[in-house]
């Protein structure tokens, strides 16, 4: 397999996802700034790898399976970090319906890879809406510079994050009613 730009930006995102958890966590989260703008450089690579793929004709069969799993990691696992220091019901019911989403997103589309082979589960424009409202909220969440001007990022965060919740929620049940007869099968 000979890597293409777009998967090199792909396989980047994973390798800031360790950057990420070491900078939030590091000395008692000093660095958590840091680790909010490596998750931004993370979600531009993600743009950039599809922009990419689809310019310069570098889509392949690894790009395509990994791009997904990069973003889930990123999200997850940001998720999980947010976890530690997020205890209101506020924060936590939403990121357990984002968290079981993603898990069962991908048992649905393993279940699809056995039945149908390599025909994959295409991303609709609610789901990407869903994915700007949960990458922003995670941003704002991530920066500990809680009041930015005269807004309250943690807040703003939070509202984006239950948006994103809710979202996930209609995306997820999107995907379901439109493979159900596979996913039965």
């Amino acid at each position: 397999m000979r890597l293409n730009i777009a998967t090199i930006l792909t396989l980047l995102r994973i390798t800031f996802i360790p950057i990420i958890v070491i900078c939030y966590v590091f000395n008692d989260g000093e660095y958590r700034d840091i680790a909010a703008y490596i998750f931004l450089l993370a979600l531009i690579t993600d743009y950039l790898d599809g922009v990419v793929a689809r310019r310069f004709n570098q889509i392949t069969a690894f790009g395509t399976f990994l791009d997904p799993i990069a973003d889930k990691l990123l999200v997850v696992v940001t998720v999980i970090l947010l976890s530690s220091s997020n205890n209101s019901l506020l924060f936590l019911v939403p990121a357990l319906i984002i968290v079981s989403r993603e898990f069962l997103v991908i048992a649905i589309r393993q279940r699809l890879a056995e039945i149908k082979g390599s025909i994959p589960m295409r991303v609709n424009s609610l789901g990407k809406v869903k994915t700007a409202f949960q990458m922003v909220s995670l941003f704002f969440l991530l920066h500990t510079n809680i009041f930015f001007s005269v807004l309250n990022l943690h807040t703003l965060g939070l509202l984006l994050l239950f948006i994103a919740a809710v979202l996930t929620v209609i995306s997820f049940i999107y995907y379901v009613r439109n493979s159900w007869n596979d996913i039965i099968r």
